[in-house]
């Protein structure tokens, strides 16, 4: 029988941890709500700019009715870009690099984002930075842990930023590659090979950044199977900011890596 891929992908994982840890309200109710966060960021964006008549080049954030920015705007692509470079306090050049604005533009929408969601720099990035300023050391939701031995500075704290929700979500990816394997392998009913496994269609064979990429039998049943199988995994509740937290799993499916489309489980 052919092989398919199928790729379990954590939902914008780590913005999740961060406004969970900060905690930051809005972003927060947001996910809770499953709706686009980063279409949601963009209209927000666009708002203010709109309302206080914000010159930006080729009118970004002027095409069309504030709440109207939705998945495929080059706004929403340009919000999704603010969301993850400025939890992590990104420099004003290198936010410009990253979403092709001109410098003085990008510091424009920085400060934006920081208007409309103070909460980055006052929760988040503060709490970091007074976790960090105690023993120089950090602990991720899963109790691993980083000590920062360089000489303080602002790229410092911005690696500190950055630690905690990657290895935060990094930990739950591992959790789930090796326990997705511990159960395909009972179906295998005795010792994980790889043949054994593959004689399955359920073949764990990468993980990346925040997916796990898993080879099964081009069949219904069974692709079904596998993703019911990784989601029920992989949705384990996690306790940042003292809150739980199951960050969800969205998946892609089809026959090369380069080449997937998004996959339903039916209800």
């Amino acid at each position: 029988m052919a092989k398919i891929w199928i790729f379990g992908d954590y939902s914008q994982a780590e913005a999740r941890v961060v406004a969970w840890k900060g905690p930051v309200p809005s972003l927060r109710q947001w996910f809770m709500d499953g709706v686009d966060v980063h279409a949601q960021v963009a209209r927000q964006i666009a708002k203010f700019v709109q309302t206080r008549g914000i010159k930006m080049p080729n009118n970004l954030f002027m095409t069309k009715p504030w709440d109207t920015y939705a998945k495929g705007d080059k706004e929403r692509d340009i919000s999704k870009a603010t969301v993850h470079g400025n939890n992590y306090g990104l420099g004003k050049r290198k936010y410009a690099l990253l979403t092709g604005l001109p410098e003085s533009y990008a510091g424009q929408v920085q400060e934006i984002y920081h208007h409309l969601f103070p909460e980055v720099r006052s929760g988040y990035q503060k709490g970091i930075e007074v976790e960090l300023r105690k023993t120089r050391t950090l602990t991720t939701a899963q109790g691993w842990t980083k000590t920062f031995y360089d000489v303080w500075s602002d790229d410092l704290l911005r690696l500190a930023y950055a630690f905690y929700p990657q290895s935060t979500v990094g930990a739950m990816l591992v959790k789930t590659l090796t326990d997705c394997c511990e159960v395909f392998e009972k179906e295998t009913d005795g010792l994980l090979t790889p043949q054994r496994v593959r004689a399955k269609g359920l073949d764990v064979q990468l993980q990346i950044h925040d997916a796990i990429g898993v080879v099964t039998d081009d069949d219904p049943a069974t692709l079904a199977y596998t993703a019911r199988t990784i989601k029920r995994i992989a949705e384990h509740p996690i306790v940042v900011g003292g809150e739980e937290l199951v960050i969800p799993m969205d998946f892609q499916v089809g026959y090369s890596w380069g080449d997937l489309e998004p996959y339903k489980l039916a209800a």
